[in-house]
């Protein structure tokens, strides 16, 4: 869990595409300017792994399908596909006449086949790639064996059955393999021209040739720049680019003075922007399994006691949670939270399972070692002391609050040393599996929890795809929510705004995804 960025609200990328209403700032009449933490320095799409490496690829390759604006997937680099029966094999009837667009926009000589997606997808399972993508397509066909260097490149479950017809065979459904296509990783790559770069393939412009519809005008140290022709009000202008002059402006204040075209925020007051909230964090009470806390029924009591004596702070910030897991993330492009369902527990009655505990040989004098730890800054003050009043009514329990510095409180959850901790639990890039691991021993060991099932059910997820990932994970979630190992109090949000006048941008903040290629500017 890394707090001290939570903290400062360092704003992640929302796991579903939003179409989005953009006015255009930067230069040129229908650019649109992103800020980004570096400029993109590798545009290999097999490789590409930092947001704005991803996000550059993303505008500058095409595949086989691309999201549109309402969510759908659409043909892009071929007509149509076929999926058989048993789902274990894609076919894919690619557009003819397709050739690859070099830097300024240039023409060039290589045609787009069948070929360059099968050299593509052996790239990726090369084991000296060491590409990022290659767990998303664990389906494929001898996909593991390729991998491990067991077997050549030329097993992998995809082939050119034709010049303009790849077939694509897995060894197991996977129900969200359609929508995986359209990650970096699956862009075609013409070996002959990679072959001729000698090991520069997209780290120059003279090195990178396009397949979508933009391509790379110029990439300096100031930025990275792609073009399209100008047609009507499509954006034309993509520029990625480092806040250096204005990074004392808010949010608001960049997109209003024109420095760029959208910006993440994380104040909450009130804007005459477009904006789309999404949230990666849950704020929840976590309770020290080595502690006092060992005993379940002590969990559960103090537990259900604090969620319902809690209401959601005010200012815009925060929102009811649903479990754990925030809305609006999804695992494998399945939304989570709608899968998963509701699975925040009906515990009974608090001042039984109050009894329990203490029958169960939890000590009075214990009591007077435990204190609620909550980060300083966070505004959550009122919040603990709620809490606390509420335990004090219901069992004539109080215990200190303690405010410490981020470095500390991180260093205390890290090394458990605290009782009761109102901490931040972020799903890191919009991961469910990450903000779950946090809670077993190997991922973490975040509050002392041990489980066998649980570890079990975690470890198989890893490994899974599809609605089967995600009911693997929502058991999980279920098992810390039912031993009130943590209790979920309430999601921290954060929002994109936009300035008006764009339409059809596609962004997901996990993806993460910045997609500029339907976005227009209206007049």
């Amino acid at each position: 869990m890394h707090f001290l960025k939570q903290l400062r609200f360092v704003a992640a990328l929302l796991a579903a595409f939003f179409v989005l209403s953009l006015t255009a700032c930067g230069s040129g009449s229908n650019s649109f300017t992103w800020f980004v933490d570096s400029i993109p320095a590798n545009l290999d799409p097999q490789v590409a792994s930092s947001a704005s490496d991803i996000i550059a690829c993303e505008n500058l390759y095409s595949g086989l399908v691309r999201r549109t604006p309402d969510g759908s997937l659409a043909p892009e680099l071929c007509e149509r596909w076929e999926v058989s029966a048993d789902r274990l094999t894609y076919t894919f009837y690619l557009k003819d006449g397709l050739t690859y667009t070099a830097s300024k926009g240039d023409p060039s000589d290589y045609a787009i086949t069948a070929e360059d997606f099968v050299f593509a997808f052996q790239r990726m399972f090369r084991p000296g790639t060491n590409s990022p993508y290659a767990v998303e397509f664990s389906a494929l066909e001898n996909s593991a064996a390729v991998l491990a260097g067991q077997k050549p490149a030329s097993a992998l479950g995809v082939t050119a059955a034709e010049p303009l017809k790849l077939v694509f065979r897995l060894s197991s459904p996977d129900e969200t393999f359609l929508s995986k296509l359209t990650l970096p990783g699956a862009m075609p790559c013409d070996e002959a021209f990679f072959d001729s770069t000698r090991g520069t393939y997209g780290l120059t412009s003279a090195s990178t040739l396009s397949s979508g519809h933009f391509y790379l005008y110029n990439w300096t140290s100031s930025g990275l720049f792609l073009r399209r022709a100008a047609s009507g009000s499509q954006i034309d202008s993509l520029r990625l680019v480092e806040n250096t002059t204005s990074s004392g402006q808010s949010a608001e204040e960049l997109i209003n003075n024109e420095k760029c075209t959208a910006a993440l925020d994380d104040s909450g007051t009130p804007t005459s922007l477009q904006s789309v909230s999404y949230s990666d964090t849950t704020w929840a009470l976590l309770f020290n399994c080595d502690s006092i806390f060992a005993s379940t029924e002590l969990r559960q009591a103090l537990g259900s006691v604090a969620a319902s004596a809690v209401e959601v702070p005010g200012g815009g910030l925060f929102a009811e949670a649903k479990g754990l897991i925030p809305d609006g993330l999804t695992v494998d492009g399945i939304d989570y939270r709608q899968t998963a369902g509701d699975v925040r527990p009906a515990f009974g009655d608090p001042r039984v399972l109050y009894i329990a505990a203490r029958d169960g040989g939890v000590s009075p004098s214990d009591f007077g070692r435990v204190s609620l730890l909550l980060p300083s800054g966070s505004g959550l003050s009122d919040t603990a002391e709620l809490i606390n009043s509420a335990w004090q009514k219901e069992f004539s329990l109080f215990f200190s609050v303690e405010e410490v510095e981020p470095e500390e409180f991180q260093k205390r959850l890290e090394n458990g040393s605290y009782t009761i901790a109102l901490a931040p639990v972020q799903a890191e890039g919009g991961s469910v599996y990450t903000a779950l691991a946090q809670f077993s021993p190997t991922g973490g060991g975040l509050t002392g929890y041990s489980d066998a099932l649980y570890t079990t059910q975690l470890s198989a997820s890893a490994t899974a795809t599809g609605s089967t990932r995600c009911s693997l994970l929502a058991a999980c979630e279920r098992q810390l929510l039912e031993q009130a190992v943590a209790v979920p109090l309430f999601t921290q949000q954060k929002r994109l705004l936009v300035a008006n006048g764009i339409e059809g941008l596609v962004f997901d903040p996990f993806g993460p995804v910045l997609d500029v290629t339907y976005a227009t500017k209206s007049k």
